[in-house]
């Protein structure tokens, strides 16, 4: 877990409360901000971020198309979350 230190040092896109805000209200872009900056959170940290945007996704394309979208995006969410590959982390 990341200390207040840490987390203060942070940008104010990859803070903790504006990532889930841009998740809920905008999951296009917070699924974006998510993806590019996967690499600055720890796995827990990307996983509820990237839930939060993918469920939020499924109810933005719910509106705009069939049943079957939605189902589609949630499955390839699931596969973005859990298969992803991770760069290893690079000793200085």
């Amino acid at each position: 877990m990341t200390t207040s230190n840490s987390a203060e040092k942070r940008p104010w896109y990859l803070k903790k409360g504006w990532v889930i805000a841009m998740c809920l209200v905008t999951p296009p872009i917070g699924f974006i901000n998510v993806l590019l900056n996967r690499n600055r959170w720890q796995r827990d940290e990307k996983q509820l971020f990237l839930g939060i945007a993918i469920i939020m996704g499924m109810f933005w394309l719910l509106k705009f198309f069939p049943f079957w979208v939605s189902i589609v995006f949630a499955i390839v969410g699931y596969l973005v979350i859990d298969v992803w590959p991770e760069e290893p982390e690079r000793e200085a």
